[in-house]
Order: C-alpha cells, then structure tokens, then sequence
C-alpha cells in the first residue's frame, strides 16, 4: 500500500500564510472515469480536482497539467456532500448545511473558463448549476445516488429522507420514519431497497416499489455515542450486505455488517477506538486466497474511516483488516470514495487534507462486472415489476379478477359470434385520433338554414334526421333527384344534419282562432328539437336571435373583461353589437332590448319576435300543440291584442290566454308550459290553462328557456341564470351571473370583446344545471359551495379516456356523463386555445399522457357524484382502480381504500366520513368491487391485503 498526500488539494486561500489553519473538508467523490475528483469544504465551495497528478509525478511537475480544475460557489453554507452520478458522471449534486439546498451541476463545455470572483483560482472547466432542489428544512448531511441513476437520494438533520427523481429531479417521495438527525443514505445495487442511518440509533431500510419501511435494526446502536457529524453506510456491490457506521458492541466502537436476507448485524468490524464515521465498500470484488493453500475466493472489500484518525481496509475472506493506515490525518476522517477501478481509496479528513491509498499490489485480481451482476441476480437484479404473491388472499383476489375478466370476454365474443353487437365509442381514443378530433370541430360549417311558409290551415309535416350520439355522421332523410337533358342526375338534399341522437322537425303550423293571419316569408324555419333525455325539453326552437346575430349552434354573446389594460386603448367601444345596418324581414320585429343590457358586462343575443311560436310539449299526448300568435306590427297602436296564447288538441280549442308583450320563448311539459315574453317577464301555466303565478319578472329578457320535470331554467340576456321548482315553487339559482364562465377574467378591463358561446344548456334531474360553451367547456354550478365549476375541457384531450360517450342503449337522462362527452366530442366551432398547450407538452413529457388521464378519471367521478350519477360513478371507479394499478399510485390507492373503507381509518382526516355516496352506494361495497383490480399489481398487495383484513 502506498499512501499519498497532496498538499495542493486544499480549499485554503493561496494567497494567505500556508501556516493558517485549512477549512474542514467534509465530503470527498471520485469521478467514474476517474480522472476527476470533487471535494466540499467548510468555505462553502465545492472544488473539481485532476487526479492525474496525484497518480503521475511527472504531471504533477508539468505547468501545463492543471491540477485544480473548477471552483463553484454557489452555496451560501459549508457543503457538506459531493456526489457524482453514475455511469458517465453526467451530473455532480452538492449539499450544504446553512442554504439547506441540493444543487446539481452539469458541465458546461460552451462556455468560457476564467478566474474565481473574489479568489486566486482559475477555472479551466465550466461547470452550472441546472437545478436547485429544495425540501429538507435544516442541514443536509448526505447523498446517494441510485446505480442505475433513476433516483437521487438525502438525507438531513431534519429527520427526512426525500428521493428525487434522477432524470426531472422532482421530489417523489418524502420519507418521514426517523425520530432524530438522518445522517447517511445508501442505495441497494439491486434496486430494491434504501437504507438510511440516523441519530435516532437506528438503521431502516425502505422498499423502492412503494417507499415502505421493510425493517429496521436497532440492537448494534444502542448505546452508540452521539458525536459523529456522519453516520455514512454504504451497501456491498452484490447486494448481500449493509456497512453501518457508529455501531457499538460491547464498549468497542465497530461497523456493524448488516446480512440482507435476515437483516441481522451477526459480523462486526472491530479495531477502531473512537466512533466510525464513515464506511465505503469498494465498487468491484476480486479473487483472493484465505491462505497459500486455498483456492481464491469471490470477497468484497470494505473501507472504514473513524474519530481516531485512521482508515482500515477489510477483506469478507478475513477477520482482520488487510491494512491499517493510523495517523495520517491530524483530526476525524469524514468521508471515504474509491476509484471506479476499485484499487484506489480517497479520504479527506476534518484538519483540511485529502489522503490516497494506492492498493495496487493488494487488490490486483479483479472480478469481472458480470460476476457482480450474477451475484445481484439473486436479489432480483434486472427483473423490474417481479414480485411474489405475499399472502392467500393476494392470490384469492388474483383469481376473481380473472374469472370476471373470462365472463365478460366471453360475453363479448357469443354478441359478435351471433352478431349482436352494437356501434360503440371507444374508451381509449389514441393521441392520433384525439388530435383529429380537433381538427373536426374546428372545421365544423354552420347549419344550412331553409325556407318555408306559413299558412292558414293546421298541417305539420316533419321529415326526422337522427344520428348516432357516437359519431359526427351526416346523413341526408330526403332528396329531389332531376334528370337534366344531357341525361346526367341532380340529386339535391332536402336537409343535412350533424347532432348527437336528436331529431329536428321542420312545422309549418296556422291558426284556428277567427280571421286569417297574414302570409310571411321567414328567414329560418319553427324547427323544433325532440330531445331522448328526460332533462331536455321536449321541443326546444331553434330561435332566430338579434344581434350578435348567432347560428343554431349557440347564443353569441359579449363580455366586457375584468383584466386591465396593458396600456390605454381607444376611448371608442363597441356598445351593442355590429355597427352595420341590417334589414329587418317585415314579419319580423327585433325584440326591444332594455337599457340595464347595454351597461351590463354580458351581453347575450336576445330572440327575435315572430309572428308564431308553435310547439309540442306534451310528450305523453304528442297531439297538443300550444301556439303563441303575436300581433302582426308591434309598432301599430292600433292593434290592441299584442299576443294570444292557444293550446289545441286535433283543431279543438282546450284553452286560450292573452298577454300584453310580445312572446319570444316557450317550453313546457306535462305538467306545466312557460311563455317568455319581451318584456322580461315569465308567464306560467299549468297542463289545464291555469295560471300557477303571476307573471315573474326579470332584469331583462329571457334569451335561454328549457326545462326538466318540475325543473326550469331561464338564462336572460344580462348573462343571469334562474333555475325554480316549478311544482313546489320553489328558487335554486337566483340570479347567478354566467360571467365567470365566459372567460371575462381574461378580457381587458372597459372594451367590449366576443366572448365563447352558449351552445347547450342543459338542466339535470337534480336540478344543477349544464352550461357548454363553444370553446368545447361544461360548467355546472355547485350549489353547495357557490360557485361554477368546469365539468369538461379540451384540456383532458390527452385522456385515454377522452370521447368516450353514450353507448346506443344508454339513457342520456340517467348517464349524463356520457351524453356530455358525446355533446363535446361531436359539436363545437370554437376549440379551448389550452388544447395546442396540452398536445405541445406530450411531445415533450412521456409521462403527460398518464397523469391527465388520471387527472380526468378523478374529475369525472366528481362530476358524476354532482351530478348524481351513480351508474356512472361505479364505472368510472373501476377505470380510476386499474390506471391506479397500472402506474402503481400507492399512496392514492391507500387513500382511495381508507377512504371507502371508513372505520378504522375514519380518522379527523376523514372527520365527515359517510357510508355511501349519493344516498345510493356503499363505499364499502365499492371496495370489494375494486380491492381485485388493485391487487393485478404486486406491489399493492400490502395496501390490498391489509384493506381486505377489515371487510
């Protein structure tokens, strides 16, 4: 052994008396390639060495050999561990002990070298920090990386251990299992397990597919002293045992050598005569004999550094170190790093020196790196997500999940086999199909409009178009084909559709009152829209607007914004819409708009009066027809009756009513008809003609009208939305501005601005209503926190489970997630601008895809739950259980499973803990549905097994 101690690594000031005393060297590391060397002092900095000189006396003369390669100061306290990457040695992480950051440094081979600030040092090589990683609160005493780079490991006197992801280095775990200062961290080679040692007399070791405690050993640190600055470990290269520091047995200081497959300390390494601070397993093994006679042997060679200023070096093969180096140190030795080619052993020491043990001569017959990686083998090495059924009940679950996944396989296979099947969306849409999707709906061209007449006698004739709620199909109910002299067809559709299970109805409907109403020319057709769900009115118009003028896709509407100008504007708004003169149809009056409209910040298109509205709203007698008749010149003073109300059934008269204002809206059902009039005012009826209340009055005119069951909702044209009980008069919303989901946030203070369109509003059995806008967004308002929420955006395009909408046999009424996936997926002008965002950052990040579907999964349950869906909410949790299980999400699956659960864990972190969601499931009953897609991943059988103990 020769041992070597260049004065020139030092971080004391050239330019000082070398008398003056040398700042503490606490860490020391050597590159993999092994011809650089990091140390980190007590000034703060961390220094880059050439080893080249120190192995090389001839490189050590030469002037042009430069022995200090790079000072970096970027820590504001005295670094306390330098740790180089594996493998190509790509990144160097330091920590420090005032700043209580990690920062790790990457070469810069563009940039200039040059001299230090404020020192004599001359940077020969540029090394940046690339990242700062902040998250122990106090000092952070050690750090190790992981042997295949995956993971950055500290440790700090705050008593955590945090794993950093090697690659992003963002914090994935934070290990909270230390009572005391954690002072060392070591990594198992085969990637199973992390061992950290602490001030607590402790020694724990965590499994790395869940971040759990696997053990922990106590007995050797029991009556260790509580002076060691380090407790620095360090775990064989085959994996099969643990060199703990500060270890006692007896009332001789030792290193406790940890077995990994019983994790008992049955070997110790006794001689020192202080506390060890630091033990280094040197990263090859080697042949050697026991004695002259004896084969050689496959050994592991270990290095321990103590208080006493000494360093030994033990070979597995004997019970005595192959060598003692004492004294050559005048204080502790606190850190230890070997070569990469195991024969050379670096110490740095508490006085301010570095000492290298050259062992050349003693360690000459090294084992090849497959030898290591056989040995590693054993515990797993290379076999990634491999692991063993645990317990019974593992395998119990493993088993129900493949029956159910048989039976329904099986299932399938008999509808395609007797060709009972049916069109459905698919769950998984691929990125590529998601992206066409856009491009769909940004491309999608405006309804055509047609035009009819109206007559004097009651005749309705309807021509249905109907599409799949699953696909953006067009598809042509009608035609006129004309044979031309050249002998060639014109073939000329009567209407082209695009709609989600909606059939639209073309009327032309008279009056049976006395007189004949006057022949106009409309401009759009008394289309009626027969909606399949129950909380879709059962003839919604498709209402000519004034302006913005708007087509049958949606309202337009303007907002005035929040945000403030970035800089003064033109004094000169928009008030009102277009500026450009419109001719007005002389059937046709523009509704009178109030003036609270021109000063409210939304402004929504208000209807257009026409001379008749003309609907069924019956949908159990299909043959009433309620007819709203409005003067013929609402300008005439002579005209005294401005509007008639009738309901008839086959010509018969059953009632009939008059209102002094122009009717601009109707809806109704079974139980009830509604008339909204130009005045703002809303007129209620019961099925016999009976008026329910007086008419309400509102701010402004009613631009939205639709109802559910007992349920109404009316959106007027100051941007406020009503919802009421009909049946028990009762208010739900009253008054809730739709502002906030128009964007107006973003859009500059004072200046008017196009904002999104309405394009759906919707009324659930419950009550809440549903808000979809032309940037492809739903909204529901939460009654209980007062508040909208956005149920649906472009946002989860990504999703796997993104379009994924009404199957044919599905009720949209008891499955409103799915028709609301339907509705967003074939519909929409407009695209939310954060899609291209969304689309740009899977290019960049492979993992975007998993987290948004996870993402969307977890939104969709809130939504159904709002939404009170319990259908869906069942199905959507099956899909949040196996994508759980498939990115092995443990401390979401242990919070989704105590959460079901309840007691025992209904803890105050589940303080209002229910049995059931929705009045109607049974989270426990939940549970057991899902406890067997969990367990299809190995590595939650602990969670799993655990849960399954208390059902």
């Amino acid at each position: 052994m020769i041992i070597i101690k260049p004065d020139w690594v030092s971080h004391a000031d050239r330019t000082q008396d070398a008398k003056n005393k040398k700042p503490c060297i606490y860490s020391i590391d050597v590159h993999p390639d092994g011809e650089r060397l990091a140390t980190g002092s007590l000034d703060g900095t961390v220094k880059i060495w050439n080893t080249k000189p120190i192995f090389n006396e001839d490189a050590q003369k030469d002037p042009n050999c430069h022995k200090l390669l790079c000072t970096m100061t970027m820590h504001n306290g005295a670094v306390l561990c330098v740790r180089w990457s594996n493998e190509g040695g790509r990144y160097l992480a330091s920590s420090s002990d005032n700043d209580n950051v990690i920062i790790i440094w990457e070469r810069d081979r563009n940039a200039t070298t040059g001299s230090v600030f404020g020192s004599s040092d001359v940077n020969h090589e540029a090394w940046r920090p690339v990242k700062y990683l902040r998250g122990h609160d106090s000092d952070v005493q050690d750090l190790a990386w992981s042997a295949d780079n995956k993971y950055l490991a500290s440790c700090g006197v705050d008593g955590f251990v945090i794993v950093w992801s090697g690659t992003t280095f963002e914090q994935i775990t934070k290990i909270d299992q230390h009572s005391d200062f954690v002072k060392g961290v070591t990594w198992d080679p085969a990637g199973k397990f992390l061992a950290s040692q602490s001030d607590d007399k402790m020694v724990k070791v965590f499994r790395t597919s869940d971040w759990g405690l696997e053990t922990d050993l106590i007995s050797p640190f029991i009556n260790a002293p509580g002076t060691t600055l380090f407790r620095r470990l360090s775990w064989s290269p085959d994996g099969a045992n643990i060199a703990a520091a500060n270890a006692v047995n007896g009332i001789q200081c030792i290193a406790a050598i940890i077995n990994r497959d019983d994790w008992n300390a049955d070997v110790s390494l006794v001689g020192h005569q202080l506390p060890i601070e630091v033990t280094a397993y040197n990263p090859k093994m080697f042949y050697v004999k026991r004695d002259e006679t004896s084969d050689k042997a496959l050994a592991t060679i270990c290095a321990l550094g103590s208080q006493d200023r000494s360093i030994s070096i033990w070979v597995t093969q004997f019970n005595r170190p192959v060598c003692v180096a004492a004294d050559i140190f005048d204080n502790n030795v606190y850190d230890l790093a070997w070569s990469p080619d195991g024969k050379s052993l670096f110490a740095c020491s508490q006085d301010g020196t570095v000492a290298c043990l050259l062992l050349d001569t003693e360690l000459s017959d090294v084992a090849p790196d497959d030898v290591i990686y056989k040995e590693l083998t054993k515990y797993g090495y290379g076999r990634k997500n491999t692991q063993l059924p645990e317990t019974p009940s593992q395998l119990e679950l493993e088993e129900d999940y493949a029956i159910v996944s048989k039976a329904s396989t099986s299932k399938r296979l008999a509808e395609l086999m007797t060709g009972n099947t049916s069109i459905e969306t698919s769950s998984s849409p691929t990125l590529k199909h998601a992206v066409v999707d856009v491009t769909m709906m940004e491309a999608e061209p405006q309804a055509p409009t047609t035009t009819t007449t109206t007559t004097s006698t009651t005749t309705t004739t309807t021509n249905k178009i109907t599409s799949s709620s699953n696909a953006p199909t067009l598809k042509a109910t009608d035609q006129k084909i004309t044979i031309l002299k050249n002998g060639k067809k014109r073939i000329q559709p009567m209407m082209l559709s695009s709609g989600s299970s909606s059939s639209l109805t073309s009327s032309t409907s008279t009056s049976s009152a006395t007189g004949t109403a006057p022949s106009h020319t409309a401009s759009s057709t008394n289309h009626h829209a027969t909606a399949t769900m129950a909380s879709r009115p059962t003839h919604l118009q498709l209402t000519a607007y004034d302006d913005p003028v708007i087509p049958t896709s949606g309202i337009a509407t303007t907002a005035i914004g929040n945000k403030r100008k970035k800089e003064d504007a033109n004094e000169d708004q928009v008030e009102g819409g277009n500026k450009s003169a419109r001719t007005r149809p002389e059937w046709l009056d523009s509704a009178v708009v109030p003036p609270v409209v021109q000063k409210s910040q939304v402004k929504m298109g208000v209807p257009k009066v026409k001379s008749i509205l003309s609907a069924k709203l019956n949908a159990n007698d299909p043959t009433v027809v309620v007819e709203c008749h409005n003067a013929p010149s609402l300008q005439d003073p002579s005209v005294h009756v401005r509007t008639k109300i009738i309901a008839n059934k086959q010509g018969v008269v059953l009632w009939k009513d008059y209102l002094p204002s122009a009717a601009t809206l109707m809806t109704g059902n079974h139980l009830y008809t509604v008339i909204a009039c130009e005045d703002g005012s809303l007129v209620m009826y019961s099925a016999t003609g009976r008026r329910l209340l007086p008419p309400i009055i509102l701010e402004s005119t009613a631009v939205v009208l639709q109802c559910s069951a007992q349920w109404l909702i009316c959106l007027t044209a100051t941007g406020l939305a009503y919802t009421w009980d009909v049946v028990n008069m009762k208010s739900m919303l009253d008054g809730i501005s739709i502002a906030p989901i128009l964007q107006v946030a973003k859009l500059t203070e004072g200046s008017t601005h196009k904002a999104p369109r309405i394009k759906d509003v919707r009324i659930q059995k419950n009550g809440i209503p549903i808000l979809i806008t032309s940037l492809q967004q739903a909204f529901v308002y939460h009654l209980d926190m007062k508040v909208w929420v956005r149920i649906s955006d472009a946002w989860y395009i990504l999703s796997e489970f993104w379009g994924s909408g009404l199957q044919p046999n599905m009720s949209s009424a008891e499955n409103p997630l799915g028709w609301l996936s339907s509705r967003m997926t074939l519909h929409g002008n407009g695209v939310d601008p954060t899609t291209k965002l969304i689309l740009d950052m899977a290019n960049t990040d492979e993992s975007t895809t998993a987290v948004i579907t996870i993402s969307h999964i977890e939104t969709q349950l809130a939504v159904a739950a709002l939404l009170d869906s319990p259908n869906e909410y069942s199905d959507w949790m099956m899909y949040y259980a196996r994508k759980l299980s498939e990115e092995n999400a443990q401390d979401k699956v242990q919070e989704l499973c105590r959460w079901l659960m309840g007691p025992p864990f209904a803890t105050s972190e589940f303080a209002q803990w229910e049995p059931t969601i929705m009045g109607t499931l049974t989270k426990n009953d939940i549970l057991k549905q899902i406890l067997p897609v969990l367990a299809q991943n190995r590595q939650l059988q602990r969670i799993v097994t655990e849960i399954k103990s208390y059902i």
